[in-house]
């Protein structure tokens, strides 16, 4: 055990909670710029003219900024995002089901909800399209198809990422008096260690920067000393 471990925890800033509310608005942003992504590309395979113009990307960007920024606002102005007993941290109270139930929903299963429908409309889609399209749509059909798988990828991948979270926060709503002291800092820790695996999964589905990947570890290799001592063999030395 660390020397500061054995400390008191001191009393809590004013600002805590409005950390733990701008922390919830940065990861629901996170995940619904992901539905953003497979909405642009389900209206580009289907041809919608919604999202053609610049006026209307920008305003659903803006809305989708909106939107994350208003739907944990109630919970933060009514003091539902207190200080943790054993941290020095806030969260929303655990004591609250209803409102932790809220915010997971709109944060997490709307994500994983929208970006499932529509991956499985595209499919069901392009399968139909491709026998009434030729070959150059075709192909580019099935591009914006597999950027949309990688985005469903990644959002299970975050989803993956939250199951230690969603196993102690249970754990805490069910016995709360046997919550190990600290467990938030170990939590927190392991999710962004979970994130280095994602973002070589990332790198291996993705074409593009695989290859900038392979580029410049090519480049890189050209600026390293290359060892000419070595032992050549006979066939190599001209003897006469």
């Amino acid at each position: 055990m660390f020397i500061w471990d054995q400390q008191l925890i001191p009393t809590i800033d004013p600002l805590c909670s409005l950390r733990a509310y701008i922390h919830h608005a940065t990861i629901a942003a996170i995940h619904h710029s992901l539905i953003l992504q497979a909405i642009e590309k389900y209206a580009k395979i289907k041809r919608l003219k919604f999202l053609k113009n610049p006026t209307g990307k920008v305003s659903i960007v803006l809305f989708q900024w909106i939107f994350d920024l208003s739907f944990g606002l109630p919970v933060y102005l009514t003091g539902n995002m207190p200080k943790f007993r054993t941290e020095i941290l806030c969260f929303v109270s655990f004591t609250k089901v209803g409102l932790l139930c809220y915010m997971a929903s709109i944060t997490f299963l709307l994500s994983d909800i929208t970006l499932s429908v529509l991956y499985c409309r595209l499919v069901s889609y392009v399968r139909e399209a491709t026998s009434r399209v030729h070959a150059n749509q075709q192909q580019q059909m099935r591009r914006d198809l597999a950027m949309v798988r990688r985005v469903v990828l990644i959002n299970g991948q975050l989803a993956l990422v939250d199951i230690p979270a969603l196993v102690f926060i249970l754990f805490s709503i069910i016995r709360p008096d046997l919550s190990p002291n600290k467990w938030m800092r170990l939590l927190l820790l392991n999710m962004n260690a979970a994130l280095c695996p994602m973002l070589i999964v990332l790198f291996w589905i993705t074409p593009n920067l695989r290859q900038s990947l392979i580029e410049c570890v090519k480049k890189i290799t050209q600026y390293l000393p290359i060892n000419d001592n070595r032992v050549r063999p006979i066939t190599e030395n001209n003897r006469f």
